[in-house]
């Protein structure tokens, strides 16, 4: 149901303090499938929406909280000034041999952040060499003097682009990605995950959003001399000494089940925070509803009393 959905997809971006435009409410609508006219036309019509979303223009969210809108704006202008001065990181990030695509994710991806946030990194990198991509990413960070913002906490191979569970919150994370290198390589890794359409069937693969690298040729010969010789050696390296180094920070987790140490999957989401986003929003939707209940019965109270009188 399209009333439905419109709320859902309000509230569950509002948990991040987020008002959307009715683009972005069409390209994140939960679970159905309709354009912006249906969509405007919709919260015209239903007291449900009238209830318990406000729309000022261009953005919609829950009723009484206008706070969210000097939010947004100030975020969004944070989120540019990290972007700027993140720009090293990323560049080398996708300049990286054996780095196959690299994308946005956190609050940078929705341009949603404040303060110093961390420059958080989905990445894809070739079959076998997920571990020494990470290691030597880490290393060349505390070099410059990256290591306390750049996060990579998500880094698999093309042979493990399957990610889950197939919730929704896997496939917001999924969604709101912006890919910033290896156009080809997320496309495939979208089509692994298919399920992303349940959940969001007006979303369309996001275009990369910087120019192509220019070190393209060097990454080549760099990959070709060293695939069979030092690369196959250096990755197992990378592997047991960093595997260990995580394993002895194990009792630091606040998610465990979130981690994952495998030869093609490097997943460190140690203090996930998907329990209490789904709690949050089905409690938040509760509410919404129930006082939109309420309201409707104080009308309709309202109106026999003046049919009485």
């Amino acid at each position: 149901m399209l009333e439905q959905a419109f709320l859902q997809s309000v509230i569950y971006a509002s948990l991040f303090d987020y008002p959307v435009t009715l683009k972005q409410l069409r390209e994140g609508l939960i679970g159905q499938s309709a354009n912006e006219r249906d969509l405007s036309r919709c919260y015209a019509s239903s007291p449900l929406l009238q209830a318990t979303v406000e729309c000022v223009e261009p953005y919609y969210f829950p009723r009484g909280r206008r706070d969210l809108l000097e939010t947004r704006r100030r975020r969004e202008v944070r989120s540019r000034q990290l972007l700027g001065d993140l720009a090293a990181p990323m560049a080398v990030m996708t300049a990286m041999p054996f780095v196959r695509m690299v994308a946005l994710s956190g609050s940078l991806a929705h341009l949603n952040a404040e303060g110093e946030a961390d420059l958080d990194l989905f990445v894809i990198a070739k079959p076998g060499r997920v571990w020494s991509v990470t290691v030597t990413a880490l290393v060349i960070a505390r070099l410059f003097g990256w290591r306390a913002r750049l996060c990579l906490n998500y880094v698999i191979s093309e042979r493990a682009l399957m990610v889950g569970p197939a919730d929704l919150f896997c496939a917001n994370q999924i969604v709101y990605l912006q890919p910033v290198s290896g156009h080809s390589t997320y496309l495939a890794f979208l089509k692994s995950n298919r399920f992303v359409e349940r959940f969001y069937p007006n979303f369309r693969p996001r275009p990369i959003s910087t120019a192509p690298c220019g070190y393209a040729a060097l990454r080549r010969v760099i990959e070709w001399a060293t695939d069979w010789t030092l690369a196959p050696v250096y990755e197992r390296v990378c592997r047991f000494v960093y595997r260990r180094h995580l394993r002895r920070r194990a009792h630091t987790w606040r998610s465990r089940d979130q981690v994952r140490l495998e030869n093609e999957c490097l997943k460190l989401h140690t203090s996930s925070h998907r329990r209490e986003v789904m709690e949050r929003f089905e409690t938040a939707l509760e509410t919404a509803i129930d006082r939109a209940h309420a309201e409707s019965l104080t009308l309709a109270e309202s109106s026999l009393m003046q049919v009485a009188r």
